[in-house]
């Protein structure tokens, strides 16, 4: 099934999945671990550079976050 056809609630957890398996990879380098593993600790993290008690934006930089390194790792192949 192609992901363009997917409504778009299906196709992002489809691709934080992938997110996932970049991750767990063996051949996935050592600087994209990283980064996906600093990124994961700021989402979760409660220091902020834009805390969460501000309406709306406070929740927002986080999920734009997450967005951006599921897009990413979504860029590399998982061999396996």
């Amino acid at each position: 099934m192609a992901t363009k056809q997917l409504n778009p609630f299906t196709r992002a957890i489809l691709m934080a999945k992938h997110a996932w398996a970049v991750f767990r990879a063996k051949n996935t380098p050592r600087h994209v671990k990283l980064i996906l593993a600093l990124g994961l600790a700021y989402i979760i993290s409660p220091w902020d550079i834009i805390p969460e008690w501000l309406p709306v934006i406070g929740v927002l930089d986080d999920f734009a976050l997450a967005a951006l390194l599921i897009s990413w790792a979504s860029g590399f192949e998982v061999e396996e």
